[in-house]
């Protein structure tokens, strides 16, 4: 389980500038409990720019320079807290990237002997890592083509396909796109690790520990996972998934499953 923050701005913008020097000394504090490395995407003029590490962020100068720098107008920034059995490694750390496209994810997928079962043969020696997480993003990479390049119904199909063979806590997930940002909002309520959360004693509240919001202003959309001050920020509803236009800023939210989880 993990801490995501996602944005998109009208022009190169450092974390530091969107959220403040509170907000990011907030959010980065959560590295504390969510302490198994870190990772940082953006998107530029250039194209996809990717940093990651298996250290903690709050002790890593590397995280703390970058979220400094002006690395894009869409960007990521992940915490991980890895799901027990799953190695602290560089490769394990998020975010994932295939072509233009980077994912970091919030939750854990079991059965973990099952995972190899998840994608086809040919998309399961792409892996890099060991991790549910790359494969949870590599099955949506496997569904563009199939869906048109549809990024939401590619995400529909997986999100769909995960929840009705395995047994996930959640599916939330920030999806750095080359013209979108995608936050993915989707958990079973059933299956939040309420006992894990309390243990640790991490500041969120355990009922809301798997909530997304976002907020807006005339120049960015931050979207991001609790635990840090979030004062009137709009929860994005479970079971759906959120997307910013670049280039517009213009925002949307589509449902993933029907609204009975069918």
């Amino acid at each position: 389980m993990c801490r995501l923050l996602g944005y998109c701005s009208r022009a190169d913008a450092s974390v530091v500038e969107l959220i403040g020097e509170p907000g990011l000394d907030a959010f980065t504090a959560l590295s504390r409990w969510h302490g198994d490395g870190w990772g940082m995407a953006a998107q530029d003029g250039a194209g996809l720019q990717v940093a990651k590490s298996p250290h903690r962020a709050a002790d890593d100068p590397d995280y703390q320079r970058l979220a400094k720098e002006r690395l894009g107008d869409a960007g990521l920034v992940h915490l991980r807290w890895a799901t027990p059995g799953l190695p602290v490694e560089d490769r394990n750390s998020h975010p994932f990237t295939r072509g233009g496209f980077a994912l970091a994810h919030n939750g854990a997928i079991h059965p973990q002997s099952r995972l190899p079962e998840l994608l086809p043969p040919a998309w399961e020696r792409q892996l890099t890592g060991s991790t549910d997480s790359e494969r949870y993003f590599l099955h949506i990479m496997s569904g563009l083509d199939g869906h048109g390049g549809d990024v939401v119904a590619a995400v529909a199909d997986t999100v769909r396909h995960i929840r009705d063979h395995y047994q996930p806590n959640s599916l939330n997930a920030v999806l750095l796109a080359p013209r979108a940002l995608y936050a993915i909002s989707w958990h079973d309520p059933e299956r939040i690790p309420y006992a894990s959360i309390r243990e640790r004693g991490s500041p969120e509240d355990p009922a809301g520990y798997f909530n997304l919001a976002y907020t807006a202003t005339a120049d960015a959309i931050v979207v991001a996972s609790t635990g840090w001050p979030q004062d009137s920020w709009n929860v994005i509803p479970n079971g759906s998934v959120l997307k910013v236009n670049r280039e517009t800023l213009a925002t949307s939210v589509a449902a993933l499953l029907s609204p009975d989880h069918s």
